[in-house]
């Protein structure tokens, strides 16, 4: 019975041992994964994208309110509202805030934090970068000087999202009801572009030639640009798309002023 038990008790650790061993093994493999993973989210933080923010929420804006005009366009057309159904009509404008109130905050709120950009942050990042190169590049955004060229990417992801809506035409000619958000856009470019400028002769200014001359500092400042302000452009397609569907789903919205301008008219 005794020789029964211990033989019971070899098998036992027999069997343990290859599964410690596979279990501290998993644990180990899946540890650089979580840290790769929060080096990457650590590196996001680093990034403020406000003037990529303001100019997106501009032509966001701008796309609710064209795709507004023409909807009251069209509705005039199709119930035979008349001349007076116009932009200088009350009930027009009261319809027509009524839409942009819905759709805007509708296509601003789905743009929002960038929360949309994180998944593909995570991809991008981990496609391109090993864990080594992510903590040298925290440690080097984390400097003085590191932080000064991050905030130099953010505002060349700026510049790239504004020249690439100005030159495709999808940027329109200033709406006197979006002046303010124009206005907030350029306070807020003006104010970064004077931010980022630094003296390249001084011992801080060589360090940033060093890291944007490296290989991975090359590889950061044109991959990212280039594929974060892709993803932006992306994005804001989609959304401006969708506006007038929007519109169409909110088109209830309208009918009271419709039936106060028929009164009136």
């Amino acid at each position: 019975m005794k020789d029964r038990s211990s033989l019971i008790g070899q098998r036992a650790r027999a069997l343990l041992t290859p599964l410690v061993f596979s279990l501290f093994f998993l644990v180990i493999a899946s540890s650089p994964a979580r840290s790769n993973k929060d080096g990457v989210l650590e590196l996001w933080s680093i990034h403020h994208l406000d003037s990529t923010s303001a100019i997106s929420a501009y032509f966001l804006k701008q796309e609710a309110h064209l795709s507004v005009r023409s909807f009251l366009r069209q509705v005039g057309e199709d119930r035979s509202l008349g001349l007076a159904w116009n932009r200088q009509n009350p009930w027009w404008r009261q319809a027509e805030e009524a839409l942009i109130e819905k759709i805007e905050s509708s296509m601003i709120d789905d743009y929002g934090f960038y929360e949309w950009m994180v998944p593909e942050w995570e991809r991008m990042v981990q496609e391109r970068f090993d864990d080594r190169e992510i903590r040298q590049l925290i440690a080097h955004f984390k400097t003085n000087i590191g932080g000064k060229q991050a905030s130099v990417i953010d505002h060349s992801v700026a510049r790239q999202v504004m020249m690439s809506l100005t030159f495709s035409g999808k940027l329109k000619a200033p709406l006197a009801q979006l002046a303010g958000d124009l206005n907030l856009f350029q306070e807020i470019y003006h104010r970064e572009e004077k931010e980022i400028r630094f003296v390249t002769t001084d011992l801080d200014g060589a360090d940033a030639q060093a890291f944007a001359l490296s290989q991975l500092g090359k590889k950061y400042f044109t991959t990212l640009i280039i594929s974060l302000t892709g993803r932006i452009n992306e994005r804001l397609d989609y959304l401006a798309a969708s506006s007038d569907m929007l519109t169409l789903e909110h088109a209830q919205l309208i009918e009271p002023y419709i039936t106060d301008f028929l009164r009136d008219y």
